[in-house]
């Protein structure tokens, strides 16, 4: 009597990605966080913008003649980063943490034991949903904050120079966040464990540095807030150590491998 041997059935990335894009949606923590933190920012600027709006007339006149950084600032501020960053760094880190915390990682490892398939099935899903997060908070921000602007004739167009670097810089600060985001909860693996890293590292720190002395700012050059705040062009006044965009995009470009490699590496290595 002869054996029937079952052919190996290999799972497309297609298939992988589907997979994650189910899971992902499958967490009701996922759409109240995108559509909360999205109400937030649009606020958040729009108040921002309509304060310059309504009290343009106080501005002294260097500043009204260079009102574009006051503009820029409107579009996207600091605050709206700050919340962008932890919307979209909870949702990154859940994404690998509840399967930890619930043992599921297991089952899925089993079931395709191409780690670096499905890991990368997850950075696929969560670069995709987070930059078209970015995109809409971003540019829907821009647009009515400078339509509200517009109201004096001090408003922005999008074709003005340097508004596109300053845009992208903003809009890639949700994908690099998700990534960095998944990388920690890979190491950390438990909740709160993770968002504490998380935010230790991503937003407190950068925030805590301090720019008057050498070291600290150098320091703070490394994180990606800063490197943020450089591209944008938001910070008044002179800094004591001033850096380049350049330096500021090789930053980006740093933590987002760093992050995609130590999430593939840390998973197909570690034990589950």
């Amino acid at each position: 009597m002869s054996e029937t041997v079952r052919p190996e059935v290999r799972t497309s990335f297609h298939d992988l990605f589907a997979a994650e894009w189910i899971k992902l949606w499958s967490l009701r923590t996922t759409t109240w966080t995108l559509v909360l933190s999205a109400l937030a920012i649009f606020g958040f600027n729009c108040y921002s913008a309509y304060g310059d709006y309504a009290n343009l007339e106080d501005f002294s006149a260097a500043a009204r003649a260079d009102f574009s950084r006051y503009a820029m600032y409107d579009a996207f501020t600091a605050a709206s980063c700050i919340a962008l960053v932890l919307s979209i760094g909870a949702i990154g880190a859940n994404i690998v943490v509840s399967e930890y915390s619930t043992g599921s990682i297991r089952s899925t490892f089993v079931a395709v034991p191409a780690r670096r398939g499905v890991l990368a099935a997850k950075l696929a899903v969560v670069t995709a949903v987070s930059s078209s997060y970015g995109l809409v908070v971003v540019g829907g921000s821009f647009f009515v904050t400078q339509a509200i602007l517009d109201g004096k004739d001090v408003g922005l167009s999008i074709f003005d120079p340097g508004v596109p670097e300053r845009l992208l810089a903003s809009v890639l600060m949700a994908p690099l966040t998700a990534l960095v985001a998944m990388a920690t909860g890979v190491l950390v693996r438990h909740s709160i464990g993770t968002l504490t890293t998380f935010v230790l590292s991503f937003m407190l720190l950068p925030l805590a540095l301090d720019e008057q002395l050498y070291a600290t700012a150098v320091l703070g050059h490394l994180t990606p807030y800063r490197a943020w705040m450089r591209i944008a062009d938001i910070e008044f006044g002179s800094p004591s150590y001033p850096w380049t965009t350049s330096g500021a995009w090789t930053v980006y470009a740093a933590w987002a491998v760093l992050a995609t490699i130590l999430t593939v590496v840390v998973a197909q290595r570690r034990d589950h």
